[in-house]
């Protein structure tokens, strides 16, 4: 999505010709190119964290976590598995989770955290 004009800021009416015609242009050169790839945005468990607590579960509105029990060291131990087919990349998960034990690619907390300070220090 391409901002310009009045839909941007209030403005002149050159200066809104100018910017719709520079949002041409960028929109353009994304749309001549052939295949676009992208990262996927997709929720990856982290192993070390999650303790199999399920909070993640119910919460995804795609249905694509499942937990998962196996066997270590003689005990029975609890994860959850993202299933990257169903997963729509919306973060519910990551954000019910108390240990970080799921994130979405490409939006860590770490991220996410700094495009809110950013946007708060405007």
């Amino acid at each position: 999505i391409y901002l310009c004009g009045l839909a941007h800021g209030p403005k002149s009416l050159t200066e809104s010709i100018a910017q719709a015609s520079a949002a041409a242009a960028r929109a353009s050169t994304l749309l001549s190119k052939r295949q676009i790839e992208l990262e996927p945005r997709i929720s990856q468990v982290v192993d070390e964290n999650c303790d199999g607590c399920a909070y993640c579960i119910e919460p995804c509105p795609y249905d694509a976590i499942t937990l998962i029990e196996y066997m270590k060291e003689g005990a029975v131990k609890k994860t959850v598995e993202s299933d990257p087919a169903k997963c729509g990349g919306c973060g519910v998960c990551q954000a019910t989770c108390p240990k970080k034990g799921i994130f979405v690619r490409n939006f860590r907390l770490e991220q996410i955290s700094a495009m809110v300070e950013a946007a708060l220090a405007k």
